[in-house]
């Protein structure tokens, strides 16, 4: 028998409509003889959208990855939209 066990929500930054990952243990995802995993799910208005399933032995890879990732956007320089307004949102300081 399959068990989930919930581990976090993450509402993501930047959608209108409050989409979010839902994060979870899968304990045997495949019947009896499997292999846990995590599985990702991807919720946009309340609807699920997307599931990834990552087995334990490629977690840290992919966490590596992720973390590139994030080096790498951060190296990219970009303008700061508002930064003429002085202001973190539209319409003056």
């Amino acid at each position: 028998m399959t068990e989930s066990l919930k581990v976090k929500k993450v509402v993501l930054a930047n959608y209108s409509r409050k989409d979010e990952i839902n994060i979870a243990h899968i304990e045997k995802p495949y019947g009896e003889f499997s292999n846990p995993v995590v599985r990702i799910d991807r919720i946009e208005s309340g609807e699920k959208t997307g599931i990834i399933e990552i087995p334990y032995e490629n977690l840290d890879e992919v966490i590596e990855a992720l973390y590139k990732a994030e080096l790498i956007s951060e190296s990219i320089p970009r303008n700061d939209i508002h930064g003429e307004l002085k202001s973190g949102v539209g319409g003056g300081a």
